[in-house]
């Protein structure tokens, strides 16, 4: 039979034990749930990425469409005041033409 003291003992080399163990728990599971975050950052960092450039490319599509329609519309406006001059013109140069030749 043991006495209390060897009672004690074992049982407080059981408890420095389960303490040990749960030291070792405890940092394998600090280690994991750190590889987790990591793998979870890097996740999210490289979807932030793709998002990016999945808007930068839509930003990029519209404005080169916004330009071309605003080159079409200025392209129009230019020829329709062209075509004013032109009709103009005409009136400009029959007007000196007849001018021309009253005073000569």
């Amino acid at each position: 039979m043991r006495s209390v003291i060897e009672e004690i003992a074992i049982a407080e080399q059981q408890a420095e034990e389960i303490r040990q163990n749960a030291v070792v728990q405890a940092r394998e599971l600090t280690l994991h749930a750190k590889e987790d975050a990591l793998q979870a950052l890097s996740k999210l960092e490289s979807d932030a990425r793709n998002t990016l450039q999945a808007e930068l490319e839509t930003a990029k599509y519209q404005g080169e469409r916004l330009s071309a329609d605003l080159l079409a519309q200025l392209e129009q406006e230019a020829n329709a005041v062209c075509s004013a001059a032109n009709a103009k013109l005409d009136v400009a140069v029959s007007y000196l033409l007849d001018k021309v030749t009253k005073t000569a």
